[in-house]
């Protein structure tokens, strides 16, 4: 049987363009990747199971793909281009998880418009960039500059808090998300970019707890990227939020536990 192939697809918004898939049917939820990201780095069982109840958006970030925004180049810029997809496609009131960077980007967005979205999910996020380890930035500009076995390496190592074996290596490349014709690998242009956006960014405690939305939060204990107590900390701040732990996985924990993610998504939102 033939696999099913995802279109690649645009849509114009009111700073530029977005380029993103989508599938599956319910309640709309715009999972926001994280730094240095694009859409092959989900884990495709994980967005089939959540496509079982929701209608799942994946967007590229700005200068990713074909994702294009005039808006400023911050934190602030970056929900703002979520916040103008959202509008493009007028979906209404969709849930928010962001992975990593992707929930920093989605705290921005609930920061001025909560009441645009319905909910936030977190998987390994943080409230800035104060808690990230392991020479994440130097050693995807290293990738990027130098795309070797050696700086491959290293950066696997990092993201799942270990080497994985090659057998969960053979798995991982059968868990590619099928999008037809996507071949835009991370760019110079996207590093500045969003280089730029988390050192600048800093967390406001204040507006935080101000944020009642119901909020999921996700950590793995061993992640090297970082620190589980960044999300022990969003758990704090966010008065409406619940928190579980996996016990490994790292920063890519949603490889090894992609059903269950999903399951803790459906139910904590259903």
């Amino acid at each position: 049987m033939e696999q099913i192939k995802f279109e690649y697809q645009t849509v114009k918004t009111r700073s530029g363009q977005t380029g993103y898939i989508m599938l599956g049917k319910g309640k709309p939820l715009v999972m926001l990747v994280g730094y240095s990201g694009n859409l092959l780095h989900w884990n495709s069982t994980l967005i089939f199971e959540l496509a079982k109840k929701f209608t799942v958006y994946l967007p590229d970030n700005r200068l990713v793909g074909l994702s294009t925004s005039t808006n400023e180049e911050s934190m602030l810029g970056l929900a703002r281009d979520t916040l103008d997809f959202i509008d493009a496609l007028q979906l209404e009131k969709p849930i928010l998880c962001g992975w990593s960077m992707g929930g920093i980007i989605a705290q921005a967005l609930a920061y001025e418009s909560s009441e645009r979205i319905s909910g936030l999910a977190f998987i390994v996020s943080q409230p800035d960039y104060s808690y990230t380890m392991g020479r994440l930035h130097e050693l995807v500009a290293n990738l990027r500059e130098n795309p070797g076995k050696e700086n491959r390496d290293r950066l696997t190592e990092l993201f799942f808090s270990g080497m994985p074996s090659i057998e969960f290596r053979k798995y991982l490349a059968k868990t590619i998300l099928p999008i037809s014709h996507y071949i835009y690998p991370f760019n110079a242009a996207a590093q500045a970019l969003q280089d730029k956006a988390v050192a600048n960014w800093q967390v406001d405690e204040a507006k935080l707890k101000q944020i009642n939305l119901p909020a999921l939060i996700t950590v793995a204990k061993n992640d090297w990227v970082t620190k589980p107590e960044a999300s022990y900390k969003l758990h704090q701040l966010l008065t409406n939020s619940k928190l579980i732990s996996y016990p490994d996985g790292g920063h890519f924990f949603l490889h090894h536990y992609p059903e269950e993610l999903a399951s803790q998504i459906i139910s904590f939102f259903q």
